[in-house]
C-alpha cells in the first residue's frame, strides 16, 4: 500500500482478534458490523471453528496472505501480545480498541509504552488504544463498537471526522446521520499513542472523497507541527475543531478521559486563527459548520442578506448577523438601488425591500424565486440567508426546487434557515440531499455564515 494509512482506511484485508460467537460480546459486534465490508475478513479465535458463516482461524498466524488492518477486541492485558502477533505476521494497522491504558494512570501508561515496544523496529502502526475505531462507509469498514441497530450510521460523504472520543465520534455520525449529511471517514485517536490527528489531516488532506476535516480535540500531539501542517491544509480544504479543556476544570477531566495534556485556551485560539481553522465549541455547531464548509466552502465577504416571508424572523437574523456580543459580528448587506427598484416591482407594495427583505404572508414560490435571482445579481451581497418558512398559504415543497436551482447557479451562496415544526426534519434532509447548507434555526444558518466569511478572509490573506 502507498501509505500506512491506506491500510488504515482503505484496507484490503481485515483480521479481527477476539472475535466472538456470542451476539452481546465486543468481538461479535465488530464482526458484524464488518460482516457486509468490501474486504477480506478474518475472524481469529482459537476456540471457534466458524463465526457468521466465516472461517475462524486458530491466531492471526494462520491467516492466510497479507492483513492490512487488525482490530484487538481483546481486554488491555492480552493487548499487547495481541500487537505482537501482528507485528510478527507483519500486519500494516492494529487497532487497540480496549481502555485500561495511559488514561488510568501510571500503570496503564507503562502497559501503554508495551504497546509501543511491541511494534518497535516493524512496520506495524497502531491506532489507540481506547478506541471506538474506524467507520469509512463508502467501503462499509465499520470497526464501531455499537450495534447498527443502537446507533445509525450515516450514509458516504465528503466529511472526515477524527476524534479522541469514541463517544463524541457516535453522536456525530448519529447528528449526521439524523440531518441527512453524509461522511466520508471517521477515525477515533483514542489515546493516540502512535497514529495521531497531524499524520491524518495530512491524509485527508489529499483524500479525494474530503472536502472538509472536522476534529475533536482534548489536546495536540504536537502544538506546532499542527499549526504548520493544518496552515498547509487549509489552504485548499478547510478544517473545523472542537478543542474541549478549555478551563482548568475540563483539563483535569480530559487528562482522566484519555491521558490528554490539554493546552491553554487562549493559545490554543491563537494557533487555530493562524492556521486558518475554524473553530466550533459544541458538538451541534461541529457538525453545522463543517456541512457548510463541505458545500459552500466560503464567501468573498462579510454581507449578508436576509429574505424571509415573516417580518419577526427576519429582525432576529439582523440582531444575529450583526451583534458582536450575541451574534456572528457580520453586516448587513446594503443593496444598491438597482436591486431595490427591481424588488418593488416583484413584490407587494406594503413589503420591506430593503435588508432584511420581508415578503410577508402573501409570499409565492415564484416571487421567491424572482427576488433571489435579483438579490443574487447585487455585487454588495456576499451570501443570503434564506428563512424558509412553509405556512403561508401560497407556498409549496416546489420552493424547495427554487432553492436548488438558485443556489447552484454559481452566483452568490444561499444559506437556507428552515422552519416549518414537525415537517423541519424532513424538509432539512431534502435540502441537505440536494447539496444545500440548511439549518432548523436562525442562528445555526447565521453562525454557518460566520465561518464562511472567515474562511472567507483567511483565503484572501493567503493569496
Amino acid at each position: 500500500m502507498k501509505n500506512d494509512l491506506d491500510a488504515l482506511l482503505r484496507p484490503r484485508s481485515v483480521a479481527v482478534l477476539g472475535a466472538s460467537a456470542h451476539p452481546e460480546k465486543m468481538g461479535h459486534v465488530v464482526l458484524k458490523n464488518l460482516s457486509k465490508g468490501r474486504f477480506l475478513l478474518y475472524p481469529v479465535n482459537p476456540k471457534e471453528k466458524e463465526i457468521l458463516g466465516l472461517r475462524c482461524y486458530p491466531s492471526i498466524s494462520d491467516v492466510p496472505g497479507e492483513v492490512d488492518l487488525a482490530i484487538l477486541a481483546l481486554p488491555a492485558p492480552a493487548s499487547e501480545k495481541g500487537v505482537r502477533e501482528c507485528a510478527l505476521k507483519g500486519v500494516r494497522v492494529v487497532i487497540v480498541t480496549s481502555s485500561g491504558f495511559g488514561e488510568t494512570g501510571p500503570e496503564g501508561s507503562v502497559l501503554e509504552g508495551r504497546l509501543m515496544e511491541a511494534i518497535k523496529g516493524t512496520r506495524t502502526r497502531i491506532l489507540g488504544p481506547n478506541t471506538m475505531g474506524v467507520f469509512v462507509p463508502s467501503i462499509g469498514l465499520d470497526s464501531l463498537l455499537i450495534p447498527i441497530e443502537r446507533s445509525r450510521r450515516p450514509k458516504k460523504g465528503n466529511i472526515a471526522m477524527v476524534s479522541q472520543s469514541g463517544a463524541v465520534s457516535v453522536a456525530f455520525l448519529e447528528k449526521a446521520e439524523a440531518a441527512g449529511v453524509g461522511i466520508s471517514a471517521c477515525v477515533g485517536l483514542g489515546n493516540k499513542c502512535d497514529i495521531r490527528e497531524n499524520e491524518l489531516l495530512d491524509y485527508l488532506s489529499n483524500d479525494g472523497s474530503t472536502k472538509c476535516i472536522a476534529l475533536y480535540l482534548e489536546s495536540f500531539s504536537d502544538g506546532k507541527r499542527f499549526l504548520d501542517t493544518a496552515r498547509n491544509v487549509a489552504k485548499t480544504k478547510p478544517i473545523v475543531v472542537l478543542k474541549s479543556g478549555r478551563t482548568s476544570t475540563g483539563g483535569t477531566a480530559a487528562r482522566s478521559h484519555t491521558g490528554a495534556l490539554s493546552s491553554s485556551d487562549p493559545v490554543v485560539d491563537g494557533v487555530l486563527r493562524q492556521a486558518g481553522v475554524a473553530r466550533a465549541y459544541d458538538e451541534e455547531e461541529l457538525l453545522d459548520v463543517a456541512k457548510a464548509l463541505t458545500l459552500v466552502d466560503h464567501i468573498q465577504g462579510n454581507r449578508v442578506c436576509v429574505v424571509a416571508s415573516a417580518g419577526g424572523f427576519g429582525v432576529i437574523a439582523t440582531d444575529y448577523v450583526e451583534s458582536k456580543d450575541h451574534g456572528a459580528g457580520l453586516s448587513m448587506a446594503r443593496l444598491s438601488s438597482k436591486t431595490t427598484d427591481e424588488l418593488k416591482s416583484i413584490v407587494p407594495g406594503f413589503s420591506s425591500v430593503r435588508n432584511p427583505v420581508d415578503l410577508t404572508s402573501g409570499v409565492t414560490n415564484e416571487m421567491y424565486d424572482s427576488v433571489l435571482g435579483v438579490l443574487m445579481d447585487d455585487p454588495g451581497v456576499d451570501c443570503i440567508m434564506m428563512s424558509l418558512e412553509m405556512q403561508p398559504p401560497h407556498i409549496t415543497r416546489k420552493l424547495i426546487d427554487v432553492a436548488e436551482r438558485r443556489s447552484g447557479s454559481g452566483k452568490t451562496p444561499l444559506v437556507v434557515s428552515a422552519f416549518a415544526g414537525v415537517r423541519t426534519d424532513a424538509i432539512l434532509k431534502e435540502l441537505a440531499k440536494r447539496k444545500i447548507p440548511a439549518y432548523p434555526s436562525i442562528w445555526r444558518a447565521i453562525r454557518a455564515i460566520r465561518a464562511l466569511s472567515d474562511r472567507g478572509r483567511y483565503l484572501r490573506q493567503v493569496e
